[in-house]
């Protein structure tokens, strides 16, 4: 069989809602990589079926002409995520059916938002904050540039004044600053991270974390480079990798892209690029290393939300960072597991309408997301 007609019967079993857990797997696998692109526009052209607000985002995507070679792509993205988010339970999948989400206040996704705290504890809203200088303290030039971001620079190397900031996101927020070594941090919604505004004179580069973060730490072998939580350290010298902190996670998640680390918490174990160390926050226990979901941990910062076989309330979790609510369960089902992409972009209504399955339903009033029969 050659390759294009098997993507088509992959594409018309998908459709007829008949892959098992397997082929759904290999299904959403070829639909990241672009390669049923060709397929599910046929299906889309000869009237599979797609809801009305599908169709009138397609209609959007396919205007004006000359964009005409990224229709495929869009055609895909868009069958993916509003036709194709399973929900599984026990009993087998069940394709979403798009039910209505009840809205009397809808909720906008989170941006760039952030809070700077001085030594001196007085705060600067990044949120609000125009480009250019901010402050200058201890020798350090503090700087907001064009992309949004967060520079320190340092103007007198021989100042010797210790002062700490503090940089703290709210739910709906993310944020990137570059520190005044070169390492660049991009804090998570729900986070904080609190560092000295210079490195100079110090014996090791130590910061402070609450919540997530992914780092790109600067090489400087004289200078180790540590990330402290409630729970564990982490140290490197150079190196790519993720914190996942949030209390209400249960467990502190050390994810290494690149380089090496050292996660110490009452034991101590080294990562390789590729694993991930998971250690429990509210009860004793040793850390535990094993291989690492890259996609998985990278999702938030690629600006989407990925779930794999994840339960309702790990992913109300998450929507409740993002789009800053409170969730409130008037029905729940423990045993739901959920996998797909969804962009960060979107708003919440939008997001309820590809999470929602027969038998549960949602409800926004305010700030606040009822979970409802």
């Amino acid at each position: 069989m050659e390759e294009n007609e098997f993507y088509k019967i992959l594409v018309q079993r998908y459709l007829d809602k008949q892959l098992s857990d397997e082929e759904l797997e290999f299904f959403v696998q070829l639909t990241k990589e672009g390669k049923l692109d060709d397929q599910l526009l046929e299906a889309w052209n000869e009237g599979a079926e797609i809801s009305e607000d599908d169709e009138m985002d397609y209609q959007r995507v396919n205007q004006p002409k000359p964009l005409w070679p990224k229709i495929a792509v869009a055609a895909s993205i868009l069958i993916a995520i509003f036709a194709g988010f399973y929900f599984y339970s026990g009993t087998g999948n069940t394709l979403n059916p798009l039910a209505a989400v009840e809205i009397k206040h809808d909720a906008a996704p989170g941006g760039n938002k952030a809070t700077l705290t001085l030594s001196d504890g007085s705060q600067i809203s990044l949120t609000d904050a125009g480009n250019g200088q901010l402050a200058e303290q201890a020798g350090v030039k503090i700087t907001k540039n064009a992309e949004g971001q967060l520079v320190y620079s340092i103007v007198q190397s021989d100042a010797k004044e210790l002062a700490y900031n503090t940089i703290s996101t709210p739910r709906g927020g993310v944020y990137q600053v570059n520190l005044p070594d070169g390492t660049s941090v991009w804090l998570n919604a729900a986070s904080s991270i609190k560092f000295p505004t210079t490195f100079a004179h110090l014996s090791q580069r130590k910061v402070e974390l609450r919540g997530e973060a992914y780092f790109e730490v600067a090489k400087n072998k004289k200078l180790p480079f540590i990330v402290s939580t409630d729970r564990q350290q982490v140290e490197v010298l150079g190196t790519h990798f993720n914190i996942n902190s949030y209390e209400d996670e249960g467990e502190v998640k050390t994810t290494l892209l690149e380089g090496s680390v050292k996660v110490s918490a009452g034991n101590v174990m080294f990562l390789k690029p590729g694993q991930q160390a998971t250690l429990p926050l509210h009860s004793a226990g040793k850390i535990k290393v094993g291989p690492a979901n890259i996609e998985q941990t990278m999702a938030w910062k690629n600006g989407f939300f990925h779930f794999e076989k994840e339960s309702l309330h790990s992913v109300l979790r998450q929507l409740a960072r993002w789009y800053d609510v409170e969730v409130i369960y008037q029905v729940d089902r423990p045993d739901d597991e959920f996998i797909g992409d969804i962009p960060r972009g979107v708003k919440l209504s939008e997001v309820l309408k590809i999470l929602e399955f027969e038998g549960t339903h949602f409800r926004i009033e305010g700030r606040k997301l009822f979970v409802i029969k």
